[in-house]
């Protein structure tokens, strides 16, 4: 018996010692991955503890040697080449670990709530994606488009790996990526003619403050209350709206990634603590590119899209939108990308995902790769009263503004108020003496107008538009309280 326990021992540890030889891989380390070109990128994982690790690359040749730690981790940063590939990586403690199919390119995260989540399938019950079928069936393996999915998971504490995997540009994997993303990936694709690789990660209702970690949220609101992070099965019920739990679970494991930048999408479920956004979200995008090592990642992120909330005409989300042109204003390297034409009242998940995505790559490829593509969206700069009207200038309007609707035809959305503060629709006239890059409100009970507000309420669609057709950005001139 004790010889029969001591074989079984025996082959236990050979067994044992033949798994740990063989070299673990993050699971967004793999086959069909897109490395960013022309940088030092993470490579990492595990190892027998204080083995040496080798890494070969077949672009340049050049091998690359660290020791595993006593936990059996190990990292390096390794050169890459110009965009091109596919090639290989062959990884090695003693046995070979090969990843295949490599392309070199341009890597980006998308991240956010249902509206980056939402695929190119659609969500059902109606909620579709427009294009998407197009796109879907169009879809080439051959073309060096490459997309990664994050599972939903959440965690209390950061976790080292994931649950994902790199997929080519095949029918079914289009369908089931992000459509936000997915049509951003697209149009710079085929602007930069190079690999392009999209990593998603996403939750549909996050808030923001779950995308961020414990320490970054302490300092920016002292007061803010963690109890719940010590109650299981209250966090449970609602990981996606609980501080911290996707920042640990669905960031923390790619971070080692070299990406190029973020695209975002998220700000409905921070309507109600609207005054906060822009502090979290500039808190969050430190945090992040200080996770990825990168502090000039370009930031890129979407303007919530009209949508009814507690009534049309109700103005909560119109403050949260404001919140976000704050946030562009107050952090580097970052844009947004103005939805006020594409949402939808009976409908938060809008279908016109195409425009989305393409707005936010005309911020990459003008501020990030440096092309001449107008991306900026017409936005307020000043006002001035005149004869009982207010004359409202515009930047940032290229060809001046033009009305969607006809030249004819009446200019909506534009709001009025005197001393009183209460808004009255008004009327608006485009002042073509000066180019087109101003407006003129007026509304005959308001004698001496004070303040002017644009598509400032829940759902109002606005159909201003430069020669880009880029949308007139929501604003208001005054700072009154609801």
């Amino acid at each position: 018996m004790k010889t029969k326990s001591l074989l079984l021992f025996f082959f236990s540890v050979v067994l044992t010692s033949g798994i740990r030889s063989e070299i673990k891989l993050p699971a967004i380390v793999g086959d069909h991955m897109v490395l960013q070109q022309n940088t030092k990128v993470g490579l990492w994982g595990w190892a027998i503890e204080n083995k040496e690790v080798t890494v070969r690359c077949s672009w340049d040749h050049t091998t690359y040697t660290t020791t595993a730690g006593n936990d059996g981790k190990w990292a390096l940063q390794i050169g890459t080449p110009s965009a091109g590939g596919p090639y290989e990586i062959i990884i090695s403690d003693g046995k070979e670990t090969k990843i295949k199919d490599i392309l070199i390119g341009e890597v980006w995260l998308c991240s956010g709530q249902s509206n980056m989540e939402m695929p190119m399938s659609g969500f059902g019950n109606g909620e579709y994606v427009e294009d998407a079928q197009k796109f879907i069936t169009q879809a080439n393996p051959a073309r060096p488009l490459r997309m990664a999915q994050l599972e939903r998971v959440y965690s209390t504490v950061p976790l080292e790996d994931c649950k994902t995997k790199w997929m080519t540009n095949n029918p079914e994997a289009v369908s089931r990526i992000s459509a936000t993303a997915y049509f951003f990936a697209d149009y710079v694709q085929k602007t930069l003619d190079i690999p392009v690789g999209i990593i998603v990660t996403s939750w549909g209702g996050s808030n923001v403050e779950t995308w961020i970690d414990e320490p970054t949220l302490k300092k920016t609101f002292p007061d803010m209350d963690f109890s719940i992070l010590k109650n299981e099965d209250e966090y449970k019920k609602r990981p996606n709206q609980t501080p911290t739990l996707l920042y640990n679970a669905m960031i923390m494991p790619v971070k080692n990634y070299t990406v190029k930048g973020v695209i975002w999408y998220q700000g409905e479920s921070n309507i109600g603590n609207y005054r906060q956004y822009p502090a979290l979200q500039k808190a969050m995008v430190g945090l992040w590119r200080e996770s990825f090592a990168n502090p000039d990642m370009a930031y890129y992120f979407t303007q919530i899209a009209p949508y009814r909330y507690s009534g049309v005409d109700n103005r909560e989300s119109a403050f949260l939108q404001e919140s976000q042109l704050k946030s562009m204003h107050e952090i580097e390297n970052a844009g947004m990308a103005v939805t006020v034409d594409v949402g939808d009242d009976i409908s938060i998940h809008p279908a016109k995902k195409r425009e989305v995505g393409e707005r936010l790559a005309y911020w990459a490829l003008g501020k990030t790769y440096g092309l001449p593509v107008k991306y900026k969206s017409p936005s307020y700069q000043s006002m001035e009263t005149e004869d009982g009207k207010i004359i409202v200038h515009f930047d940032e309007c290229n060809g001046g503004l033009h009305n969607r609707l006809g030249r004819a035809a009446s200019i909506t959305g534009f709001e009025i108020a005197g001393e009183d503060k209460i808004f009255h629709p008004a009327e608006a006239l485009l002042r073509r003496d000066k180019g087109s890059r101003a407006i003129e409100v007026s509304h005959p009970d308001v004698k001496k107008p004070m303040a002017v507000r644009y598509c400032f309420k829940n759902h109002q669609p606005g159909y201003l538009y430069d020669n880009n057709g880029l949308p007139l950005t929501p604003f208001r001139t005054d700072d009154w309280e609801n």
